[in-house]
């Protein structure tokens, strides 16, 4: 019995190895980078370990997302609840305190490798992992619904409206912290807490059978793709999109350009060059079908002005932009070194974010200064969310629904006092 006992251990220490070198692995290089060879130099067990416990790679990174998710959900403080009556703003900020506090760690690995797994879709990529997470997902905003009809006394409409947000804001959350931009992301939950009680407060008001007003978004169009240098950009983009950053290799896009290898290096000094192109090309046709954002003047109504602005970027969150997805794919790998372009994405959204904050310093008067940039930050951080929201959830919220809360979401702090700790 003894002996049979010391085997099953040790049959169940090798299982727990092989999860936790895969759950890693997939945080660094996604599921197309992350192979059953990866995993077994990790443990340095021998291939048939870890087909006597996985038949393949597929099964293998569903259960490790599920071990990392086990492990997070028993250990991770849970929303408490709010009575109806309580200040809600208080309850909101507690709440994302305890539940965004560690988003670089290990624990939220899984959490990383979900979301990594929006952005590949691909025919290489399996479903079981992402299957996974999209139920851990619909629990999670289910918990959010029955939270939020114990703080609110609203109709069932507007509480999945508020809980879908709720998810929004923590994605964006952990989107935001990975860009090393702000390390003190107290300021965003404070504005979060102030905005989404804001929402409610307008839903209150709002009928939720009324029908929203369709809006049209200009066509993102690209430039003319007759060079080779075009081809390759768009081969990149859509390879890129179809199988993550590290299934993009310089043989499949110039297959998918039509092109021989040799191409690549007469306009691009390697992958990540041609990456960097392609962010910027993917990034100058959104921008070109978005609204501007010239700083607006302080006579400006910005609680009219301000949807307005943000429908055509509401509704083309649902594109999921192709500068997004890669700069996405090269934000969220938990990388020891980071990514080459992932600096050349970051200058773009700096950009987004400074057209912002200039926007907010003009509409806002005498309060823009002091406000603008934290909330064009706020708006960077929804609008991540949203996107996965848009990419795994089929939220199907329509823009101009979207676009006004987003806006009331958004300016709700500098009009309220500043939550204490």
């Amino acid at each position: 019995m003894a002996e049979k006992t010391t085997l099953r251990e040790h049959t169940h220490g090798s299982r727990q190895m092989i999860l936790e070198a895969a759950l890693r692995l997939a945080a660094e290089r996604g599921y197309v980078g992350t192979t059953m060879a990866l995993v077994r130099r990790a443990t340095g067990l021998p291939p048939s370990s870890l087909y006597w416990h996985f038949s393949s790679k597929d099964q293998l990174l569903a259960e490790a997302l599920e071990h990392g998710y086990t492990r997070w959900h028993h250990i991770a403080p849970r929303w408490e609840p709010t009575p109806i009556g309580n200040d809600l703003r208080k309850g909101l900020l507690a709440n994302l305190r305890r539940t965004t506090s560690d988003t670089h760690g290990a624990k939220a690995d899984w959490w990383r490798m979900g979301l990594m797994l929006a952005l590949e879709s691909g025919p290489t990529v399996g479903d079981g992992p992402r299957e996974r997470f999209l139920q851990i997902r619909t629990q999670t905003l289910a918990d959010f619904e029955r939270w939020w009809s114990e703080a609110v006394d609203l109709p069932a409409p507007h509480i999945e409206t508020l809980a879908r947000l709720t998810l929004a804001a923590h994605d964006g959350l952990f989107i935001h912290a990975q860009t090393d931009e702000y390390d003190e992301l107290d300021p965003l939950r404070q504005r979060l807490a102030d905005g989404l009680a804001e929402v409610a407060d307008h839903l209150r008001k709002q009928d939720p059978a009324a029908v929203p007003e369709a809006v049209e978004l200009p066509p993102v169009t690209y430039e003319g793709r007759s060079s080779s240098r075009e081809k390759l950009i768009a081969a990149a983009l859509e390879v890129a999109a179809e199988s993550g950053y590290e299934g993009a290799s310089i043989s499949r896009i110039c297959a998918a350009a039509d092109l021989p290898a040799s191409s690549v290096y007469w306009h691009f000094a390697n992958k990540d060059d041609l990456f960097s192109a392609a962010v910027d090309d993917s990034y100058r046709a959104w921008s070109s079908a978005q609204s501007s954002w010239q700083p607006s003047s302080a006579d400006c109504d910005c609680s009219t002005e301000l949807p307005l602005m943000l429908r055509p970027l509401v509704a083309s969150l649902r594109r999921l932009p192709p500068f997004l997805r890669i700069g996405l794919m090269l934000v969220l790998p938990k990388r020891p070194e980071p990514l080459p372009g992932r600096d050349r994405f970051l200058a773009v959204r700096r950009q987004s974010r400074d057209d912002f904050a200039g926007w907010f310093r003009g509409a806002l008067g005498d309060d823009g200064p002091a406000h603008a940039d934290e909330m064009a930050a706020l708006l960077l951080v929804i609008a991540d969310g949203l996107l996965f929201a848009e990419a795994l959830d089929s939220a199907d919220m329509p823009p101009a629904t979207t676009s006004d809360l987003l806006a009331r979401l958004v300016t709700a702090t500098p009009f309220h006092t500043q939550i204490s700790h």
